[in-house]
């Protein structure tokens, strides 16, 4: 191959992708502008204007199984139970826990049994599934990477007083006998007979 078609096979291979990339742009793939497209610039290049937090909308509360009221790092919390849910193979539980006072709440690794070093750390995964008929233990399901399926509030995440956080862990579900199952929740105890749906 000579200089001169080398330079000649480089600039149709330019000009090829200098097409591509004007033909993604017209179709808006890097972005449009927000007035064509009925969106308002927020100004804060990217950043969400309510900095990600969702504003409550109109819902009917859930129901509640069983709830605990506690203390933790000076805050008065209220966790409830809301639903363990047989899905398959698998049991799905979710629960809220609500700031009942006025002092902001860091949860801190609350949720993983206080170990802030592993890599459970800031996600539910010391909540665990009792069944109290054969005294088996049922911990929460993990991922191809090891990861639980749970939720993930986030490190630094705080709760501040009146708000709510929803959560939920997945587990292996138990034999189909089984119609009731303990929750232990670290920091809040066990919740006793929560019946399975």
């Amino acid at each position: 191959m000579t200089p001169l078609d080398f330079l000649k096979r480089r600039g149709t291979a330019a000009i090829a992708l200098a097409s591509c990339t004007l033909l993604l742009a017209g179709c808006g793939l890097f972005g449009g502008d927000p007035e064509e497209e009925g969106a308002e610039d927020s100004g804060s290049g990217g950043e969400p204007v309510n900095a990600g937090a969702v504003d409550p909308g109109e819902a009917e509360p859930r129901e509640t199984l069983a709830s605990q009221d506690f203390r933790d790092d000076g805050s008065d919390l209220h966790i409830a139970v809301h639903e363990l849910a047989r899905r398959g193979e698998t049991v799905e539980l979710t629960f809220s826990v609500t700031n009942t006072g006025d002092t902001e709440w860091d949860h801190g690794g609350f949720f993983s049994g206080g170990n802030v070093l592993s890599d459970d750390k800031n996600t539910v995964a010391s909540v665990e599934l009792i069944d109290a008929r054969t005294g088996r233990l049922h911990l929460v399901a993990r991922d191809a990477d090891g990861a639980c399926v749970c939720s993930t509030p986030g490190y630094g995440f705080t709760l501040g007083g009146g708000d709510s956080l929803l959560l939920s862990a997945t587990y292996g579900a138990p034999p189909e006998e089984i119609e009731t199952m303990g929750v232990r929740i670290p920091g809040a105890g066990t919740f006793n007979d929560v019946p399975l749906s």
